[in-house]
């Protein structure tokens, strides 16, 4: 049952968008997880954390590196929201099943470039997630 769900909703959310969901086992996993563990509130957090996250990259991309304040700032918030996202995935997902959370610690939780690049690719989806649900509940 929980798994017809998750897909509805990913389906869903696919439609929706402007693009497709490119981590669907992952988002399959935050999700059901969220659902059968009831931790539906660490992920509204986590995606309204991930959007935040993403549109500071944005911002950081757009921008000249220099060592002004406001960049400094904005490093600084880029990175302690990253860290949360991390921590949030990771409370999520403590609970799946072996495989997935082998699969969670190899892919976005070993804190090298990979993993990083992964997150930030993994975040694009959760933004997907958030303007979804701000559109449609929450």
């Amino acid at each position: 049952m929980e798994k017809n769900i998750v897909k509805k909703l990913i389906e869903d959310i696919n439609d929706q968008s402007k693009r497709p969901i490119k981590n669907l086992y992952e988002i399959s996993i935050i999700i059901g997880a969220s659902l059968s563990q009831g931790k539906q509130e660490e992920f509204k957090d986590l995606i309204f954390t991930g959007k935040y996250v993403n549109g500071l990259r944005k911002v950081l991309d757009n921008r000249t590196i220099n060592n002004d304040k406001y960049m400094s700032n904005m490093f600084e918030e880029f990175n302690k929201n990253l860290q949360k996202v991390i921590d949030l995935m990771k409370k999520i997902v403590e609970q799946a099943g072996e495989t997935e959370k082998k699969h969670f610690n190899e892919k976005y939780f070993l804190m090298n470039h990979e993993s990083i690049v992964n997150t930030m690719d993994l975040i694009e989806d959760l933004s997907l997630c958030k303007e979804y649900f701000n559109r449609h509940l929450l």
